[in-house]
């Protein structure tokens, strides 16, 4: 197993990573802060070679943030309160281009 730490934040990739219904749900295995957010998006897009990120979106608790990988676009989302964090397809035609890229975040 591969393991990443980032303050107070371990993610186990192979173990931690679902994919459900056009969405990967990501689940780490402790609490992380807001400010931990920059770091988790780096952890989890450094996996995810040739992407690029086109928008970040600020929230009072939540963050989003839109990449591109494969042509398709995709938006990366943390709620800090729920502890969630999601990607999902940015738009019906990189719908099909997710489970590629659940693929590549689990490997």
């Amino acid at each position: 197993a591969i393991y990443y730490f980032l303050r107070n934040v371990r993610l186990k990739a192979n173990k931690t990573i679902t994919y459900r219904a056009e969405i990967i749900d990501i689940l780490f295995n402790k609490s992380w802060y807001q400010e931990d957010i920059n770091l988790l998006t780096k952890l989890l897009l450094n996996k995810v070679t040739a992407s690029q990120i086109k928008e970040t979106i600020l929230g009072a608790d939540r963050e989003n943030i839109r990449f591109q990988y494969l042509d398709a676009e995709f938006v990366l989302n943390f709620d800090y309160y729920s502890q969630s964090c999601w990607i999902c397809p940015n738009d019906e035609a990189s719908q099909n281009k997710t489970h590629q890229l659940f693929e590549r975040l689990k490997a």
